[in-house]
This record gives structure tokens, sequence and C-alpha cells, in this order.
């Protein structure tokens, strides 16, 4: 595998690709649908769920595991942020709900990633 390809398979890739996810789930709700504002409501369950799928890029022969777990947390804040931010902004009802969803999603997301930070470290130390 090509050294440039290495880098680029990684949680950066990841986390831009669940940008336009959210991007489009904003843009889906733009009549406001009571389906797609149930979806945004769990989505403080669905970011740092996916955000584990992160974790199996250890598992993947090639990629440089080099400061791959500083990227993958730097990428999952970031990612989780914007991604939880522009899907929640297009939910019609902006109120303490919106927030909170917000807040539990991304405290779920820290603890997903110190979880898998341990598991990584446990299983995978070279």
């Amino acid at each position: 595998m090509p050294r440039n390809l290495s880098f680029l398979i990684g949680p950066e890739l990841f986390w831009l690709l669940m940008l336009g996810g959210a991007t489009l789930l904003a843009q889906a709700n733009v009549p406001p649908s009571k389906a797609v504002e149930a979806f945004m409501e769990n989505l403080a369950w669905y970011v740092p769920l996916a955000a584990l799928l992160l974790f199996g890029l250890w598992l993947i022969p090639g990629v440089e595991t080099n400061w791959l777990l500083l990227r993958v947390w730097i990428a999952s804040i970031l990612g989780a942020h914007y991604s939880l931010e522009k899907a929640l902004s297009a939910h019609s009802e902006q109120g303490p709900g919106v927030g909170t969803v917000y807040i539990a999603g991304m405290s779920f997301l820290f603890f997903v990633l110190i979880v898998g930070t341990i598991v990584v470290l446990i299983f995978f130390r070279k």
C-alpha cells in the first residue's frame, strides 16, 4: 500500500463523511418531519456509537498506527461537535432539549473514546 494512502485512511475521512451525512440530514428536515426529528433526538447515541468504528482501524493492515490514537481523539471531538451541531441546528424546536442532546452526545463520546483507548492500549500495544 502506498505510504500516502495509509495516511488518508483514518478518522478524518470518517468524520468528514459523518459531517456530510449530518448536512444531508439537516437538508432533509426542511419541512419539519417528525421521523427526521426523532432521529435527530437520538443522535446523542448514534454519533458516539459510530465513533466506535474508528477503533477498528487497528484491525486494518497497512494503516499507519503511529499517532493514530491522537488523531482519533482530535478528529472525534471535532467531528462529533460539528456533526451534532449541524444536524441539531435543523431541529424545528430549538429549546433546552436540543442542547441536552448535544451535551449527552459529547459526554457519551468521551466515554466511548476512553473505553476505546483502554482497549487499544491493552490489545494493540506494540
